[in-house]
């Protein structure tokens, strides 16, 4: 049984890798790099900071409300981001594949989840649920960061995954416990 497993593990980590090396391989054919990168660093934080100030602003009753599971959220997901990468120590494609190296440098030292990608699909669900008209907006743009960063060869696939359904469950966690 247990080798059935790891035979499945090695399994999943080789599609994950074709995976990966089959996006990069758009590089080849156009010139994404600064386009990628300026969609990863929307993810960066700033962007989620304007986000807190400007819905309350703008939006009293909903954007407090909104500010409320958005601060509740990230209390919840920084430490429980930094659990998983810690404990999961998974290294990042560009130690996996040496052919490619990192359109740039990653924060910190492990892959897995995608903290770009956990945070942006917490932010998308969220504002879908106070400002629904956002809703296809909001995913389009955490979509792409979560493909920036397997472009920019800091994540694979599975990170970007794991990051979209920690990001979604984190959210969903921080409405129920407000009572939203």
């Amino acid at each position: 049984m247990l080798q059935l497993s790891l035979q499945a593990l090695q399994r999943l980590a080789e599609f994950d890798a074709r995976l990966f090396l089959g996006i990069n391989r758009l590089h080849r054919h156009f010139p994404l790099e600064k386009l990628v990168r300026g969609i990863s660093s929307t993810g960066d934080g700033h962007f989620y900071v304007l986000l807190a100030i400007s819905l309350p602003l703008l939006f009293p009753q909903a954007g407090i409300s909104f500010l409320m599971a958005g601060l509740l959220s990230f209390l919840l997901e920084l430490p429980l981001y930094w659990l998983l990468k810690r404990s999961c120590k998974r290294r990042r494609p560009f130690h996996v594949v040496q052919a490619l190296a990192p359109l740039l440098q990653p924060s910190d030292e492990f892959s897995f989840p995608s903290g770009h990608t956990t945070a942006a699909f917490m932010m998308a669900a969220l504002v879908s649920v106070f400002f629904p008209a956002a809703m296809l907006l909001m995913y389009l743009w955490a979509s792409l960061v979560g493909l920036s960063r397997v472009m920019l060869r800091v994540h694979f696939i599975s990170d970007v995954l794991a990051g979209i359904v920690l990001g979604t469950a984190i959210a969903m966690l921080s409405l129920f416990i407000l009572g939203f």
